[in-house]
């Protein structure tokens, strides 16, 4: 089987293209896939099925709702004909959260822009979250926004996440509109970036007034930057890279 290593500020993936036939593959496997010692490693696996629909696995052999890195890999590979030319347009991905739009910019065949439009954020009335105050966001995916320390993402993430079956992020401002972010995931632990991470965080802001509608939203992740707006009607649009790492087969 044809597979390829993509990845979104870090955030890598194994795909597998089975929009001609084929069935997603069994947990155990995808995990074994995801090992970074004996397997391609990658924080989760990307099933393209017909229609269009996006199957997500996370490295622990889980399936999220929606992953927005991972919907941009989805998207470039999709509209670059498997990454072997450069184009711009857009193409609909079917997620378990729903169609997702993105409009994708590759002068590139194997790297490019992809701008997701990531659904209405959910937004909960904040609560305590062990010793924190989170705020509740669903972005098809549920998530737990702490204003704080973003390197605390690697030692209260944990527990946090399992307490709450929540992805956890810490934000901090560090300027007008920009956040540094820290994201313990469910499924796959630290990672470099999350996308629906930074949406969430970016509708948290703009909940709490720090930034305004429609403007732009800048997310520092350790892998690097996403751009977010948020409209009228909490609908978070995304913006960033992704590229392909290399194609392969496997046995």
């Amino acid at each position: 089987m044809r597979f390829a290593k993509l990845h979104g500020l870090g955030n890598d993936f194994v795909l597998l293209d089975l929009r001609s036939g084929g069935e997603p593959l069994p947990a155990a496997r995808a995990v074994a896939l995801c090992d970074r010692h004996r397997g391609i490693g990658a924080d989760g696996v990307l099933t393209l099925l017909p229609g269009d629909r996006m199957l997500v696995q996370n490295s622990d052999g889980s399936v999220p709702e929606m992953c927005g890195n991972g919907a941009r890999c989805a998207a470039l590979w999709m509209l670059t004909d498997r990454c072997t030319r450069p184009g711009s347009g857009t193409v609909r991905l079917l997620t378990d959260a729903g169609p997702r739009p993105c409009v994708v910019t590759a002068s590139s065949a194997v790297s490019g822009l992809v701008e997701v439009d990531m659904g209405v954020a959910e937004l909960s009335a904040p609560r305590r979250v062990g010793t924190f105050e989170a705020l509740p966001v669903s972005m098809g995916n549920p998530h737990r926004v702490i204003f704080g320390d973003p390197k605390l993402a690697a030692s209260e993430g944990p527990a946090l996440c399992s307490a709450e079956n929540a992805n956890i992020e810490f934000a901090s401002r560090v300027g007008q509109g920009r956040y540094e972010v820290g994201v313990y995931e469910r499924g796959a632990g630290l990672t470099q970036a999350c996308g629906t991470g930074a949406c969430a965080v970016a509708a948290a802001a703009v909940a709490r007034g720090e930034v305004q509608r429609g403007s732009p939203v800048s997310v520092r992740l350790p892998g690097g930057e996403l751009t977010l707006t948020v409209d009228a009607d909490d609908r978070v649009r995304m913006r960033g890279p992704a590229e392909l790492v290399f194609v392969g087969e496997l046995p």
